[in-house]
């Protein structure tokens, strides 16, 4: 018995225990954020999305699917009566529309893009729980990605509501790509001091030292590219003609 105990304990590594928590966890935050709010969202006949912001960009969701794959550039009902132009990069729309394409096999039905667009942010929000708990692990141990793991499945407040089942707003998706990119760059970062990539083994193309943390780097230049895109949008957003014809039209209404 105790050599049957003893096999058993082997077989069990930190790294499987780690891995089976970690997918335990993914389910609780599937848990918390899809089957909690159920009733009060498949309520009837009829699916009821959580937030205003939703059902907006169901709407460009809902015209890019049926003219797949162009996007109105102009919404005659944005800041109506004025009308708005739709000149941002609307990354989330087309990667929720394209995912709903593919699973409807480039016709979808109503009933299809509804449900698989109302559980969106709460996988999202699970999967996001898979990077936490490798940057907590990089950092600082599997124990301590074990417990990040944790808290960002449970954690309430804004994080929780607006990656609830129905919230379909991009929120969540910023949440979830920016913290790969940080993930890569913490490993690319750790690789390079690890291999001692310096400066100047880049200008003077040491490729012999360049290699070893090169496969990780390559892996996080393209995900680095969302972030700072994201930020120039804000940046520019509130300089834009569309938010001054918004901050008018509210002091008109105020």
């Amino acid at each position: 018995m105790n050599d049957e105990s003893a096999a058993r304990g082997k077989r069990l590594s930190p790294g499987l225990i780690a891995g089976l928590s970690v997918a335990l966890l993914v389910g609780v935050s599937l848990f918390i954020r899809a089957y909690l709010p159920h009733e009060q969202v498949f309520s009837g006949e009829y699916i009821r999305f959580s937030s205003i912001d939703a059902y907006f960009h169901m709407r460009l969701i809902d015209n890019l699917l049926h003219n797949f794959p162009t996007l109105i550039d102009f919404d005659p009902y944005l800041l109506y009566p004025f009308g708005m132009n739709l000149d941002n990069i609307h990354f989330f729309d087309w990667l929720l529309a394209g995912i709903i394409w593919v699973f409807g096999l480039g016709s979808p039905t109503q009933h299809t893009i509804d449900i698989i667009a109302v559980y969106f942010p709460a996988v999202l929000a699970a999967l996001t729980v898979i990077p936490v708990y490798f940057i907590g692990k990089e950092l600082f141990g599997r124990g301590a990605g074990v417990i990040a793991a944790g808290l960002i499945a449970i954690l309430p407040g804004e994080y929780l509501g607006r990656s609830i089942l129905g919230f379909t707003d991009h929120h969540v998706a910023e949440t979830l790509f920016s913290t790969v990119t940080m993930l890569f760059l913490i490993m690319a970062i750790k690789r390079a001091q690890a291999s001692g990539l310096t400066i100047q083994h880049l200008r003077n193309r040491d490729w012999k030292v360049i290699r070893k943390a090169c496969h990780l780097q390559c892996a996080h230049r393209p995900l680095t590219r969302y972030l700072p895109r994201y930020l120039d949008r804000w940046a520019n957003f509130s300089s834009s003609s569309s938010f001054s014809t918004f901050s008018s039209s509210s002091s008109l209404t105020t």
